[in-house]
């Protein structure tokens, strides 16, 4: 039997509820820094230096991918992933990486999440 996207999406989302906090707090923010920071930062912001149509075109992706939360929640995802830009720009992937942690983290703790899917 074939599974139509939305299944897929939903076993998906029930395996990355089962990792607990780990998936959030540690595994996503490991995976999105390296895919949405330190990729464009590696390939095309070092050879080119253009700090800003490297981080806008990767911000995008990286709001895009956020969609499903909902709509304020991808206007989150813009203006974090373009802080997250900077900080890797300028203090590395691991700094990148701990603060998407944290945010995360934050999230969690308090329900910043609640205001902003609608």
């Amino acid at each position: 039997m074939k599974k139509t996207l939305v299944q897929i999406f939903n076993s998906l989302k029930e395996f990355t509820a089962s990792l607990g906090f780990w998936w959030p707090v540690v595994l996503v923010p490991i995976w999105q820094e390296i895919l949405f920071r330190y990729i464009p930062y590696k390939f095309f912001y070092l050879p080119t230096g253009n700090f800003w149509l490297v981080g806008i075109i990767s911000t995008l992706l990286f709001a895009a991918i956020h969609w499903y939360f909902g709509k304020w929640f991808v206007v989150y995802g813009l203006v974090g992933g373009m802080i997250l830009w900077w900080v890797m720009v300028r203090y590395g992937l691991v700094a990148g990486i701990f603060l998407h942690a944290l945010v995360n983290a934050l999230d969690l703790i308090f329900g910043l999440r609640n205001f902003l899917i609608r």
